[in-house]
């Protein structure tokens, strides 16, 4: 029999068994190439083969049309099989090879304050290749008279985006966990760098379920924007690996039959930044001593440092991390956090941690937290308290300067379309100094295009010491921003303070346009009702940037002005440009000066007189889209692409070279020897290639630079003719006319 589903307009023809009463039944590997579940029943065995009633499952009809020897089967769609889909995948351009390579970024800078001059200099040195990238920075100062120089950070770093692994040789900074402090050495480090794949999402990815009873097109939209469209046959259906952001979302799934018809399912869920996917790791380990007066001195190390820490997606909802840190003569420390998933409205996370040292004991540290993102709704709620003897890596020489216990509490609340509130409050308690709490109040107004008011009201209080009274004070800041189009907007401040410590009452008026992104200028201006003012301007060039500033704060007068830029020498050539913070490449265009060269269809630079721009601040082991136009390019070109992906490494540079070939070619009229046109169809052959004669005997061709014999043909007649070489100076000449001579065909043998 031909055997339907649903109606379907074609089905497959099947052997059937039929028993006395006109029942059905399949062979159950036609179940399954059915997708139907394959019913808990006695089977019935003929020939070999089992085979299951059709009627044994609930809710299943079937139409038989004797005629046609056709059966239309109608089941319900938990009948069927469950249908698995993934959502799309980013893409993970393959990283681009090194070319070997240098760079080095400089800023220079002269200050006058209070008629005293104070200048300096910051250089970074980069050398790079396909091992890695070796970069080492430092400082020089002339202040006062008083000169020096001073090494900052010197690191040989190898990532292995494959593993998403980094090693560093050198100057880094530990990491210190959930609940350590960062600290920074001089030694090893080798740790698990998800930076390696800026496509690969850490957090658990959410997954949707629905039923469709018809082969339907499944729609899924994630806070109403649209991230997966896929075609589903009947029965249950999970589509895993739908994107998400961090937070509270709603998911609404709308189920489209061949008929128009929908259904939509809406369901909830809640992931936090803090949680790992299931089966993700990340670690790190860490060996070296502490870089001690870091900016001061180029080589004074402290004790010998040792870190390591492990986190686990043990679950979607439930992350594992380990975090074990030593400090040669001073602090041990050794714990464990764990993040929880709750009831998909929050993240729930719990700290418990032994640590000791510097002869004081040792003691416990433990802490817990409560984290939600809404759409509307968001807050933050942690305490943390540690015993008298718990000492860790980070915290200050001084005992009685360590923090015994730390509270803090935000909040925020979108209020409507045009307005948020938001509260934070910090409370810290220490060994044997007084207490600190700081409560801070945010109402952001939104006026449309009147402009944004923002009000921040914020009071900070020390509990009394022995012998000491109690300090508090309390700032209150009104910013009014009106944007003027573009870049510029001005901006009106007033600020009412009191207490210790507090900023003084005054009214600031300013004005500002930001630089552009490329070549530019940008400035701010503004002046104080206290008799204070700032004025900045910021030129940006291809070859660097300009900054000069004069300012005048609570009665002190100073100027500056700052150089900075780099010089990168990669594929042989020399460049002067801004200064390079990420990786970089270089486009060669075969030669051709002045031609555009865009990043992300934006243009960004134009080649030079060898015909290669540089494209600075890249995004590392991502995909950058670059491209030429064709119309660009000098008539006599032909290029077989006019765009490229690079995924340059890690503060490295590439070469990125668009197979351009120049083309000589030219229009010329071909007459006979009688001046008469060639007739159009005759064909021209020049170095192998043919090209046809038009109208008036004009023909176009292509493919030489200098003279070159040529041939024409068509019925009955052969001549040949000489082209003489084209001008340099013009990319496509009209060489007039030219006379073929005819040339007495050949007599054909007969055999």
């Amino acid at each position: 029999m031909e055997i339907a589903l649903q109606a379907q307009a074609e089905g497959e023809t099947l052997v059937v068994l039929r028993d006395a009463g006109g029942a059905l039944y399949l062979d159950e590997e036609e179940f399954t190439k059915l997708r139907l579940r394959l019913p808990q029943v006695q089977y019935h065995e003929h020939a070999g083969r089992r085979y299951y009633p059709l009627s044994a499952i609930r809710g299943c009809t079937v139409a038989i049309d004797e005629v046609r020897q056709r059966a239309v089967i109608s089941a319900p769609a938990r009948a069927f099989e469950t249908t698995t889909l993934a959502a799309s995948e980013r893409q993970h351009p393959p990283v681009s090879p090194a070319s070997p390579g240098a760079f080095f970024n400089y800023q220079l800078s002269a200050q006058n304050i209070q008629g005293t001059r104070i200048e300096g200099g910051y250089g970074e040195l980069g050398v790079f290749a396909g091992a890695g990238v070796f970069t080492s920075s430092g400082i020089a100062r002339d202040d006062a008279g008083s000169q020096g120089f001073i090494r900052l950070d010197t690191t040989f770093t190898r990532d292995f985006p494959d593993q998403l692994e980094t090693l560093n040789v050198g100057d880094a900074i530990s990491d210190p966990g959930s609940w350590g402090n960062a600290e920074h050495f001089a030694g090893i480090r080798f740790s698990r760098n998800f930076a390696l794949r800026p496509d690969l999402l850490t957090t658990p990815l959410i997954s949707t379920t629905g039923t469709a009873t018809v082969p339907s097109t499944v729609d899924v939209f994630v806070n109403n924007q649209l991230v997966s469209s896929n075609q589903v046959q009947a029965g249950p259906f999970v589509i895993d690996r739908l994107p998400t952001v961090t937070g509270t979302d709603a998911v609404n799934v709308v189920v489209t039959d061949a008929l128009g018809r929908q259904q939509v399912v809406s369901q909830s869920f809640y992931t936090g930044s803090t949680l790992l996917a299931r089966d993700l790791t990340q670690y790190s380990v860490d060996l070296g001593r502490v870089r001690d007066d870091y900016g001061l001195a180029s080589d004074h190390y402290g004790p010998v440092l040792g870190e390591a820490s492990y986190r686990r997606g043990i679950t979607d909802d439930f992350t594992l991390e380990g975090h074990a840190e030593y400090l040669s003569g001073n602090a041990h420390a050794a714990g464990v956090n764990a993040v929880i998933g709750v009831a998909k409205f929050a993240t729930v996370n719990a700290t418990l941690a032994y640590g000791g040292g510097d002869g004081s004991g040792a003691g416990l540290l433990s802490g817990v937290g409560i984290e939600h993102h809404g759409l509307s709704t968001n807050f933050l709620a942690s305490t943390s308290w540690a015993s008298r003897g718990f000492a860790q890596v980070g915290e200050p020489a001084d005992p009685d300067m360590r923090v015994r216990q730390r509270s803090i509490l935000q909040a925020g609340r979108a209020m409507g379309r045009r307005s948020s509130v938001s509260i934070a409050y910090v409370w810290q308690s220490y060994r044997a100094s007084p207490a600190q709490q700081t409560l801070g109040v945010t109402d952001s107004l939104s006026l449309g295009s009147v402009g944004a008011l923002n009000l921040t009201v914020s009071r900070t209080q020390t509990a009394a010491a022995p012998g000491a009274a109690a300090q508090a004070s309390t700032s209150a800041y009104l910013i009014f921003t009106h944007s003027l189009g573009g870049r510029t907007s001005v901006t009106a401040t007033a600020v009412a303070a009191s207490g210790d410590g507090a900023p003084q009452n005054e009214m600031i008026a300013g004005l500002s346009e930001s630089p552009p992104a490329g070549p530019g200028a940008g400035y701010r201006l503004s002046v104080s009702t206290a008799g204070n003012y700032d004025a900045d301007w910021h030129q940006q060039t291809h070859y660097g940037d300009v900054e000069v500033e004069a300012a005048r704060n609570q009665g002190i007068d100073g100027k500056s002005l700052q150089l900075s830029g780099a010089v990168t020498w990669l594929d042989g050539v020399f460049t002067a440009s801004r200064t390079v913070n990420g990786s970089f490449a270089v486009v060669d265009v075969a030669g051709l000066p002045d031609v555009p060269v865009y990043v992300e269809n934006q243009p960004v630079a134009h080649t030079d007189d060898s015909g290669k721009a540089l494209l600075y601040n890249l995004r590392p082991y991502e995909a950058n889209h670059i491209s030429i136009e064709p119309e660009d390019l000098p008539l006599d070109t032909v290029i077989n692409t006019t765009s490229t992906l690079v995924a340059p490494p890690f503060r490295s540079g590439v070469v990125a070279r668009f197979p351009v070939e120049r083309i000589r070619s030219g229009t010329f009229k071909l007459v006979t020897e009688d001046g008469n046109p060639v007739p159009v169809g005759a064909v021209v052959t020049l170095l192998g290639a043919t090209f046809p004669v038009v109208l008036d005997g004009m023909v176009y061709v292509t493919g030489f630079d200098h003279g070159t014999a040529a041939e024409a043909s068509w019925p009955g007649n052969h001549c040949s003719f000489r082209l003489a070489a084209p001008s340099e100076d013009i990319p496509q000449p009209d060489m007039g006319t030219v006379v073929c001579r005819r040339v007495p065909l050949q007599p054909q043998v007969p055999r």
